[in-house]
């Protein structure tokens, strides 16, 4: 199955870092995952939400002082979904 999930860029590591413990901390599930190309020379790591997340993820990362320095929407298979 096929979901629609939002991934944050970050200039470096460390707020990739700091971004993935402040959203687990706050119960948004996330993933950090390699930096898509679609968001440019950043780190490489991104974190992921699932898009229903995104207006809390945003709202949390702000709170954190946590700055993204880009977003893209991607889709993408559940963990686990081996279908095609």
């Amino acid at each position: 199955m096929m979901l629609r999930f939002v991934v944050y860029g970050f200039g470096t590591t460390h707020d990739a870092l700091a971004a993935e413990k402040a959203l687990a901390d706050a119960g948004i599930p996330v993933a950090a995952v390699p930096t898509p190309k679609s968001l440019g020379a950043l780190c490489g790591i991104a974190v992921r939400t699932a898009l229903e997340d995104a207006e809390r993820t945003e709202s949390v990362l702000s709170a954190s002082g946590i700055a993204w320095t880009g977003r893209v929407e991607i889709e993408d298979r559940v963990p686990g979904d081996l279908s095609r």
